[in-house]
């Protein structure tokens, strides 16, 4: 079987976080310092879809307040308590808890203590 063509399987955690530095411009630039992201969709070269496994560390915020124009959203909880935003208000997830947007739906997700999303 080819490289190109053989299934690959690794630890979510082994995967190597994402190096490029938030675009956003400050203020907001150094509110994302207190996230980390493994980009596991393009570690396995998907293209019609995102996984990243999300760590929040106390005070970190997963994005700001965004959707996408085209790309639904979903968000499981790992570890931690961290909570979603949302237009209509906030909600606090639990580890097991798991939540999805449709495009154009606008949210963000924040943690006073360590977290895990994927």
């Amino acid at each position: 079987m080819s490289d190109s063509k053989r299934h690959v399987t690794i630890a979510a955690r082994a995967v190597p976080p994402r190096t490029k530095p938030s675009n956003y411009p400050e203020p907001y630039f150094s509110r994302m310092t207190k996230r980390e992201q493994k980009p596991l969709g393009d570690f396995f070269g998907l293209k019609n879809f995102g996984v990243n496994l999300t760590k929040l560390v106390p005070g970190g915020e997963s994005a700001l307040l965004h959707s996408h124009s085209k790309q639904d959203e979903m968000i499981y909880v790992l570890e931690g308590e961290p909570t979603l935003v949302v237009e209509s208000g906030e909600t606090m997830l639990a580890p097991g808890m798991c939540t999805g947007f449709p495009a154009q739906a606008r949210r963000i997700t924040w943690s006073t203590a360590p977290a895990r999303t994927l």
